[in-house]
């Protein structure tokens, strides 16, 4: 887009996407194909209520890991030490992965 400049940048949750898309469907008469695909698949992905992702989030980020990998876990919620190996395959895990794992299960409905 010409003339459109990033201001910032921050990561979210499906959750949180899924709010944004929500609160935004009023500007348009008619929903834009591309945005009711991204809208179903948010949709069909959305684990969590906006809240309870953020509530999530803020604990994991207590548990000292870093808002990229904080976000992935609140979309993914892995139920085991094999899942979570995947969202950390290009790092080690960290030492509190059972204190970790034990957080995201309070949210797994």
């Amino acid at each position: 887009m010409i003339g459109k400049k990033l201001i910032s940048e921050r990561y979210v949750t499906i959750s949180q996407s899924k709010e944004m898309i929500n609160n935004n469907r009023k500007n348009y008469e008619e929903i834009p194909y591309e945005l009711n695909c991204a809208l179903n698949y948010l949709e069909k992905f959305a684990k969590l209520s906006v809240e309870e992702a953020e509530e999530l989030l803020n604990e994991l980020r207590s548990l000292g890991l870093d808002e990229r990998t904080s976000v992935k876990i609140v979309d993914l919620l892995p139920k085991d030490e094999e899942d979570l190996k995947v969202i950390f395959y290009k790092s080690n895990l960290p030492e509190n992965v059972q204190e970790i794992l034990n957080t995201v299960r309070k949210y797994i409905k």
